[in-house]
């Protein structure tokens, strides 16, 4: 289920990004690119955590012990 909700937030939040970005520049407003860079954003701040802690060594040294 978390994953699910991070993944909807995620479409959400890159919507509205994208809606923002594009009137501030004055250009028309894609859906389709938007919604497929802030899923992008979304699964990629999903996994950087636990990536993190897989390259670091006081957690491995912990892990080990």
């Amino acid at each position: 289920m978390r994953y699910f909700v991070t993944i909807v937030w995620g479409a959400l939040l890159g919507e509205v990004v994208g809606f923002l970005v594009s009137a501030l520049a004055g250009n028309t407003f894609d859906p389709k690119t938007s919604l497929i860079v802030g899923l992008v954003f979304a699964v990629l701040l999903f996994l950087l955590p636990p990536t993190m802690a897989y390259f670091d060594p006081e957690t491995s040294k912990s892990k080990k012990a």
